[in-house]
This record gives structure tokens, sequence and C-alpha cells, in this order.
């Protein structure tokens, strides 16, 4: 009886496959938690990514600590269960690190209760392209920058930037003649001839690199009386507080300093007017200013300082919406940024106006330009007081 059973075959078959079915189902239980945990890496490579991207494609943030900032809770807002996440800036790039658990099914049965997944992303801008030397700060209106006319227009090295989401933003009519190192707009363009390079649209909006600028110190009187320059005078002026504005229409010397101008800056057509390390800073409820074609000027901003490289610099809060005339000529040289946030500026200048100044950003609420005029944003010698806005090209993902 005991021999027959040894040598009896009839149940090795079972056996052995009730032996192999063990280990092939906990096979397959572990390609499922395998499975399961190779899903939940790829939502959070997703995440990362988009993280890395936006901080660092968003144009509001001004700090490496807001940037991480942005691109921690840029992830977050994914809601993936589990997981954490953590920011860092090296070397001007966004890195994203994330990391979740994955509970397991049958691998639990193998003494493996959890699978730890985890994802890196490293975004960063592309070389930013040239500094925008014309910036139009107005985020909704239509031909936030315009040329119109027979305007001959050039800017050297810089690109023209326009904020606004109009689709008609940037505008080029008439018989306009316009280059420039680059052409962006958040919205979009209207042109009657064909731009050289091609504009971008939908461009991120430039945050205004002056919005931190400090306020000048604006109480009290130094000339409490309207000053004026007769034509054929001539005097030397010094800084201070002109609560009734400046009228220059004939010769004047500036000293270096702060003209703060309570009131409108009027230049004539004949004025001749020169100074270095000049800034008129513009307030007041008629804050704004007038400069005519054929003024000889020769003016130039701080080298350094609180307004370093600024030349004119409206308080944002004085006048708003009012428009300023720059008319210039070839004798004209003004040195350093023209600036007024929440007004226009008109731009109108004879042949050759603008090219004895390597340093003449606009960047104002809105420009409308006409005539000739030459702008350049060379900061040779300058310590800005903020940097002129870069557009850098596409954000990408370097890992």
């Amino acid at each position: 009886m005991l021999k027959r059973f040894i040598k009896a075959e009839q149940g090795n078959v079972a056996i052995v496959f009730a032996l192999t079915l063990l280990p092939m189902t906990a096979f397959a239980g572990a390609a499922l938690d395998y499975s399961r945990a190779g899903s939940a890496r790829n939502k959070l490579q997703t995440a990362t990514d988009a993280a890395a991207l936006g901080a660092a494609t968003a144009m509001n943030v001004s700090t490496d600590q807001q940037r991480i900032a942005l691109a921690e809770a840029l992830f977050r807002a994914n809601e993936i269960p589990g997981a954490s996440a953590s920011a860092a800036m090296v070397g001007g790039k966004v890195v994203v690190t994330a990391r979740a658990t994955v509970k397991t099914t049958a691998m639990s049965l193998m003494q493996v209760p959890q699978m730890d997944v985890g994802a890196r992303s490293v975004a960063a801008r592309a070389t930013p392209g040239p500094p925008a030397c014309v910036l139009a700060l107005n985020k909704t209106v239509s031909g936030a920058i315009s040329f119109s006319g027979t305007t001959d227009f050039n800017a050297v090295g810089c690109t023209v930037h326009s904020n606004s989401t109009s689709p008609q933003d940037l505008s080029v009519s008439g018989n306009a003649a316009v280059v420039a190192g680059g052409f962006c707009s958040a919205g979009g363009v209207s042109s009657t001839i064909a731009l050289t390079p091609e504009p971008r649209k939908n461009c991120p909006q430039l945050i205004d690199p002056f919005r931190n600028l400090p306020a000048a110190v604006t109480t009290g009187c130094t000339y409490a009386n309207s000053v004026q320059i007769q034509p054929n005078e001539q005097q030397t002026l010094s800084p201070g507080i002109y609560c009734n504005g400046l009228s220059i229409k004939g010769g004047a010397n500036l000293q270096a300093g702060v003209y703060v101008i309570k009131g409108p800056l009027t230049i004539n057509s004949q004025a001749t007017v020169t100074g270095t390390g000049v800034t008129f800073y513009l307030t007041g409820n008629q804050a704004g200013f007038t400069i005519n074609a054929s003024s000889a000027l020769n003016l130039d901003a701080p080298k350094t300082g609180a307004y370093g490289g600024v030349l004119i610099f409206q308080d944002r809060t004085s006048n708003t919406g009012a428009t300023n005339t720059l008319n210039g000529s070839a004798g004209t040289k003004l040195v350093g940024a023209i600036y007024t946030g929440t007004q226009t500026v008109s731009v109108s200048g004879g042949s050759g106006f603008g090219q004895q100044s390597q340093l003449m950003p606009i960047i104002a609420d809105q420009i409308k330009f006409s005539g000739s005029t030459t702008a350049k944003a060379d900061v040779t010698g300058f310590n800005m007081a903020a940097p002129l806005p870069q557009a850098g090209s596409d954000t990408r993902l370097t890992e």
C-alpha cells in the first residue's frame, strides 16, 4: 500500500500547479503595485514640470524667494494626495523636487507596505533678449504704442514692448518706417508694414522697472513763485523744490541734483539748456513736461544714486492721464530714462533726434510716435536705479 502511494503520480500536477500559483500571484500583484507607483510618479513629474515652468515664466515676481514660493504654490494646486514638494533657485534656474508615498497591496504581504516615488524638474528662461527702450505700461488700451504718419523710428540694440492685451495693442500706420531689436505685445499687432523681426504676440507683461523708486521730498518750497527764464536771459539753476513750475525760454545751466517741479516743466523751442547729473521729478496737479523742437539741450541723468540713469520721473499719483510732449532735433541730447508711469508721452522728433543719446529709454503709460526718433538703452557707465526690463525668450525645461 505504501509503495503504491509513493509511486502514484496522478496528483503531482495539482501539487506543482498549487506551488507555482503562489509566486505567480505574487509577481502579478507586484506588477500592479509597480504600475500604480509609476502612474503616481508620472503625476508628480507633470506637476513639478508645470510648477518649475510657471515660476520661471512669471514676470510679476522680483526676488528668488517669491519665485520659490510661487513654484511651491503651483505644485500644491495639483492636490496630489500624500505628495510634498520643495523649490529652490540654483544658478538662476527654478528647481522643483517632489516626493510621494504609494501604499501597496500584494507587496504588503511581502513586508513592503509602501513605495516611495519622486520627481525633479528644472526650468530656466533662455538668455534674456535686449532691454526694452520703449515700454508702454497700460494693460488694456488699444494702441498703447503707436507709430503714425511718416515716422522714422529706430531702436538701436533694444526692443519695443507693450503690456496691453488689446488686439491692436502695438499700432503702425501710414508710411511709418520702424526698426527695432524686437517687438513684443501682450495683445496683438496692427501694422501697415512688415516689421522685422516679426513681432511676438501674447507676450508676458513686463513689470514696471521704476515702481519701487523712492519718492522725492516734496514738502515746502525752495522757489515759491514760478521760475521763468525769458529769451535772451542766461541763468544758473540749483536743485530744489519749484512750487509753481519751471519755464525755460532762454539759456540755463543746471547744477547737479534733483529738481522737484510742482507743476509743468516747459522748455521752449529757442532755449539752450545744459546740465549733468540732473533728474526732473514731476509732481502736483499739473505735473508734466513740454520739450519743444529745435531746443539745444544737453542733459545727462545722474550716474548713480536713488535716481541713477533717470532723467525725467513723474510721480505716479500726480496728474494721471495727462499727455507730455517731447519734440527733439539733432541738437537735442537727452541721456537718461524718461518715465511717466501714468501719463502718455507724445514724441515727434526732427531728423537726428536721439542719435546723440546713448541712453534714452521711454517708459510710460502710453507712447505715441511721429516724426524721427532714435531710441537707445546703453547703460555703460551708469549704475541704474533699476535695471531696464528684458523680455526673455520662452522658458524651457533643462532637466
